[in-house]
């Protein structure tokens, strides 16, 4: 099965989980409940408040949100300045159903949400966005390349990810075990970023890590290992297995949780005081 076709099945089994009693997903006008991404410090929005400080900055008119869930970045955008156009790009329908009909009623009609991949990218944009999805594309050179292709003079790439640590061995097999079921196609690690970033064109403006700023939310060693082994007697999707796996390795302290932000090479100037 596609990489794309397994995170289409997660997110879709996801919402299922969502809508459960106790949760209010399919309510979807509160951002709390339009998010899909980690909670730091309990708290959803800290990742659209970091992002949005740089959409801000570039004076982005036209942003892309490559792997929006259910459109929260685009409703938090929408809250601060609601003339910027965002568009999201999810591979999940249900995902897209959820974030079309908050958008309606939120009256936000400077929002869409497109079923298809963030390599697919309709137009040019000030900004893109990504916040845990580029660890997932399933060529990670080829979509940085794409990217820099979409980018509107003065624009920018902003990155929410992890990054795993330059002692981290790549064959590691707890390691190799995690981008089996994560279905991450490269270890992301600075240097093999930094490599990946040039050639697409690409400068780093700036290397946040989020996680020496905020606390990651991880279930200790033993919680996961009880759930690991019931997700793997009930058959569950590989993603919810990979999401356990990497708890373990933020608890071995062999990962961070960074934002980066990627401007073509000719326009570092304008970005150099921020590194």
């Amino acid at each position: 099965m596609s990489t794309e076709q397994l995170i289409r099945d997660f997110y879709n089994e996801m919402y299922s989980i969502h809508t459960q009693s106790g949760n209010a997903y399919d309510l979807g006008d509160q951002l709390h409940d339009l998010t899909v991404h980690k909670h730091l410090d309990q708290d959803p929005l800290i990742q659209f408040r970091e992002v949005y400080q740089w959409v801000q900055q570039a004076g982005a008119q036209f942003v892309a949100d490559a792997g929006c869930g259910y459109g929260g970045f685009a409703v938090y955008v929408a809250s601060q300045r609601p003339s910027i156009h965002v568009d999201g790009y999810t591979l999940s329908d249900v995902q897209q159903t959820v974030a079309q009909q908050v958008f309606a009623r939120l009256h936000l009609s400077q929002a869409r949400v497109l079923l298809q991949s963030y390599d697919c990218l309709v137009r040019p944009y000030d900004a893109i966005v990504a916040i845990e999805s580029l660890g997932h594309a399933a060529n990670v050179e080829a979509t940085l390349h794409h990217w820099a292709r979409h980018l509107r003079p003065g624009g920018l790439v902003v990155i929410i990810d992890e990054i795993f640590r330059p002692e981290v061995v790549p064959e590691h097999h707890e390691i190799q075990q995690f981008m089996q079921f994560w279905r991450f196609s490269v270890l992301l690690q600075r240097a093999r970023v930094e490599a990946l970033v040039q050639a697409a064109g690409l400068h780093i403006a700036a290397w946040d890590i989020l996680s020496e700023r905020y606390h990651v939310p991880n279930r200790p060693d033993d919680a996961c290992d009880h759930l690991l082994r019931a997700y793997q007697e009930q058959g569950a999707h590989p993603g919810y297995i990979g999401g356990i796996l990497l708890e373990k390795l933020y608890n071995r302290g062999w990962v961070d949780y960074v934002l980066m932000v990627l401007t073509p090479r000719s326009a570092r100037g304008s970005y150099a005081a921020q590194e």
